[in-house]
């Protein structure tokens, strides 16, 4: 068994290549590379198999969310990296996480230092508002030391910036031990992959060890549009954010009636419209698949409103 997996979700964009050029260059060598693609696989992106230990695994169906399980699914080492095909990682990023695993058995969950345009948190407007309030009261006491701590409401929120303790995890540069991504997989709810990284920090600490951010294993996001950094029109990852209740409802159940409550309070029609989605999803059971439908009805149904504003 290889020490650790470099698992990339990708749609085969030409920024890939410089992705796996900076994996030709790791310090580290024990190491497989497992790349799961939508489109077509070119012989130039089969040339790297020449010089990596790559494998290349068709998704056949869905989105960001099953592309990841699918890395989940198919990893093979004892620690699992993830990063995006447009991402360039230092030459002692694999290194650097295998050995902060093997220093710290209580981590679980990893993320490195990003250089690059970050992902925004919005439902950190709520916890502006409402930092002294139940709304945004710690989940439980197994949060009490976390910088990005999970609510009893179930929004992932920022007290404060920094590294130590958080489920403020990036994909673009995360690892994960097989203890945990052996048994995790992320809920197929959304349209833009929001908060699957939380979610595996989230069920890491169920599993009884930690998630961390840490100033190493440096990673350069290139500042290309995407899922999660939309560069115009972030309307329908703004309402995708406030539904995140629901996805974490299926690892530990939030206080529905707090939520309820928070709803009558909340101003800003994003998050109106993302919390009655969650309130409407973990009161009707909704699959997470019906989720997603339903949430991309909502989404179009409000999309007109709030461009033409």
């Amino acid at each position: 068994m290889a020490k650790a997996t470099v698992g990339i979700p990708s749609l085969l964009r030409k920024s890939l290549h410089k992705t796996l050029r900076a994996l030709m260059q790791q310090s580290e060598d024990d190491f497989d590379i497992l790349i799961t693609y939508k489109g077509n696989l070119t012989r130039e992106f089969e040339e790297y198999e020449k010089v990596l230990n790559i494998r290349f695994l068709k998704q056949k169906e869905g989105l960001f969310e099953e592309g990841l399980n699918l890395v989940l699914e198919n990893a093979e080492g004892k620690i699992l990296l993830t990063t995006d095909d447009d991402a360039i990682p230092d030459k002692n990023w694999v290194m650097e996480h295998v050995e902060f695993h093997e220093s710290n058995r209580d981590v679980g969950v990893i993320s490195g230092e990003i250089i690059g345009k970050k992902w925004i948190n919005y439902p950190n407007s709520l916890y502006m508002r409402f930092k002294k309030t139940d709304f945004m009261h710690e989940y439980s006491p197994a949060f009490s030391e976390y910088k990005a701590y999970l609510t009893k409401t179930g929004f992932s929120v920022d007290r404060e910036k920094g590294y130590g303790k958080s489920i403020a995890i990036a994909g673009v540069n995360m690892s994960i031990k097989r203890e945990v991504y052996s048994k995790t997989r992320v809920l197929t709810y959304s349209l833009r992959g929001s908060y699957n990284e939380s979610y595996i920090a989230v069920n890491a600490i169920k599993l009884g060890f930690h998630s961390v951010v840490m100033k190493k294993a440096k990673v350069v996001h290139l500042d290309n549009d995407s899922l999660s950094r939309p560069l115009n029109n972030d309307w329908e990852l703004r309402i995708e954010k406030f539904t995140s209740p629901y996805m974490f409802n299926f690892l530990l159940p939030v206080d529905l009636g707090l939520l309820r409550r928070l709803l009558d309070q909340v101003e800003m029609e994003e998050e109106k419209i993302g919390i009655s989605m969650a309130i409407e999803g973990i009161e009707n059971k909704l699959p997470p698949k019906k989720f997603r439908e339903r949430l991309k009805e909502i989404i179009e149904k409000s999309r007109n409103m709030y461009y033409e504003r």
